[in-house]
């Protein structure tokens, strides 16, 4: 702590001033307040082995300390390139997973982040950092983020072309651990921090944390969400274990996700080669939109009328998944099988008719995907069935027949993202095209 005194006692006017200006400018906008910042992952100050806070190794600095990510030390600081945020490394897009990688590179203690599917869904699965997690099959590429909130005279919500990509998500002066203090375990009702800062709030000081307060919370977005199953369990449920069902104790990820993933917004996805389908949320079937009609579905999605709405994370990872379009690796109570090709046109790669997505759907529509046709999965009793048996050809090709009229062979079952997908209709097919939604 003397060689900390003693560099602060000498250092030059201006970039004491420029410090001061700092940490007034953090003060000011409600985001590094010491009743927050101590709260949160970055700002716990508990000396080890309690104190969870940042520390990285060889500084010398208390944990938690603001000078384990701000290097006021460093030669290359008063807003020079590459360091307009006084960091210890250049911003660029790694700059947060120099320390989440699970390593003690430059962490004290190595940082370990969980899936979605292990925190709250309690798999056990071996994704164990944010490193590791955006480099998987599918990821939010933080590139395309960088490029979607901080291209110049396209910059969102006070975002910019030096600001990190994980800031998009997150306030990193206010975000906790969820467990916090316990990357090893899953969320429990007893344990729960709030992690996530919405994208459309960061120039509305001061941007605070999303989930945190009970109006933040699925069951005031809707009165129709249903908690999927927790793994292995027909009486446990997410996120936290509980016998909580209504999303009462989990965050409005459909607010949160929507603020960038809309109709307005044209995102592009270099890995996809192509933008991300719009999503309009409030008319999807998985949404608020009318399901149309009640197909057979697995528990706990077993009431009437059967018109639930999900939540954004019930199927997705928000950083990285081994599966495709970030499709979690457990849902609703059990493994979705892999998920692992998609073709230029985006419908999943059915050279070898395989049916991948159909692991993702039947965890929670109940049917036996690998015989079942179309037409007797959907329509055995409907009175506004969509399909007629002789179309089958019009999506399957024609020579085997299958239960159409032409011949009695049987076609091979094609991928379900072929017809349903976000922002998908019956429009964009030849089977008697029309509005109705197909997701």
């Amino acid at each position: 702590m003397q060689t900390t005194r003693f560099k602060i006692q000498y250092l030059p006017t201006k970039i004491l001033i420029i410090v001061a200006l700092f940490v007034w400018g953090l003060i000011s906008s409600g985001v590094a307040t010491a009743d927050v910042y101590t709260d949160s992952a970055h700002g716990n100050t508990d000396p080890p082995p309690l104190g969870y806070g940042v520390n990285r190794s060889g500084t010398g600095y208390t944990t938690g300390a603001c000078a384990h990510c701000h290097d006021t030390f460093d030669s290359n600081i008063c807003g020079q390139e590459g360091h307009p945020y006084m960091l210890f490394v250049d911003n660029d897009n790694s700059f947060c997973t120099k320390c989440h990688d699970n390593t003690t590179t430059y962490a004290t203690t190595a940082i370990v982040n969980r899936s979605y599917s292990y925190r709250a869904g309690g798999w056990t699965d071996d994704i164990d950092n944010i490193d590791e997690a955006f480099g998987l099959l599918s990821s939010h590429s933080l590139s395309d983020i960088s490029t979607f909130i901080g291209t110049p005279d396209e910059e969102k919500w006070g975002y910019t072309a030096d600001s990190n990509p994980c800031t998009a998500c997150h306030n990193q002066h206010m975000a906790q651990g969820d467990p916090p203090n316990s990357p090893n375990a899953a969320k429990s009702s007893s344990a729960r921090g709030w992690l996530l800062a919405r994208p459309g709030q960061h120039d509305t000081p001061p941007w605070g944390l999303w989930g945190d307060d009970t109006s933040e919370r699925m069951n005031v977005y809707t009165s129709k969400y249903q908690a999927p199953y927790r793994y292995g369990s027909t009486t446990a449920y997410e996120p936290d274990g509980s016998t909580t069902t209504d999303g009462s104790n989990l965050t409005d990820f459909n607010t949160f996700c929507t603020d960038c993933h809309n109709t307005n917004n044209t995102i592009y996805s270099t890995a996809l080669v192509r933008n991300l389908r719009p999503i309009d949320w409030d008319n999807e079937k998985h949404g608020k939109g009318n399901a149309d009609a009640f197909l057979s579905t697995r528990s706990p999605y077993t009431g009437s009328p059967g018109n639930y709405v999900l939540s954004c994370l019930d199927c997705h990872e928000p950083h990285g998944s081994p599966n495709v379009t970030l499709i979690r690796g457990e849902v609703n109570g059990d493994v979705v099988g892999s998920i692992t090709t998609i073709d230029s046109s985006g419908c999943l790669d059915d050279t070898d008719h395989n049916i991948e997505l159909a692991y993702l759907c039947s965890r929670c529509h109940d049917s036996d995907w690998e015989s079942v046709h179309h037409y007797e999965m959907h329509c055995p009793t409907e009175s506004d069935e969509p399909y007629k048996k002789e179309q089958c050809t019009s999506c399957h090709g024609s020579g085997g027949g299958g239960g159409g009229g032409g011949g009695g062979g049987e076609q091979e079952a094609i991928n379900c993202n072929c017809c349903h997908y976000h922002g998908s209709s019956r429009s964009d097919c030849d089977c008697n095209p029309s509005t109705r939604r197909t997701f």
